[in-house]
């Protein structure tokens, strides 16, 4: 990671192994993602390649049973950085 990287970040990351799922209103169920990094500000994501993400969603975190709001700010391959938009919410019960 470059200097530059290191300062646009705001938070720091820590590495942890999570299971995770895109959820939105757009998506007829949800897109099963691995969480790699996470901090209060963001999260890295794992994600299938050809898999089409939507504008707003939100990140459901299994194991907090908590969902981020999220927009993407950057995707290379199978990785894909996230931004939450706001404070966490308690999971609702859904088939995801």
């Amino acid at each position: 990671m470059t200097a530059t990287e290191q300062k646009a970040r705001r938070d720091s990351r820590r590495r942890v192994l999570k299971d995770g799922k895109i959820v939105s209103h757009h998506l007829h169920g949800a897109i099963d993602v691995r969480i790699r990094d996470l901090s209060q500000s963001g999260a890295l994501l794992e994600v299938p390649m050809a898999t089409l993400i939507p504008s707003d969603y939100g990140l459901l975190v299994v194991s907090e049973s908590k969902v981020y709001p999220s927009v993407t700010r950057w995707r290379k391959g199978d990785r894909m950085g996230v931004e939450f938009t706001g404070p966490p919410k308690p999971a609702t019960l859904r088939k995801w």
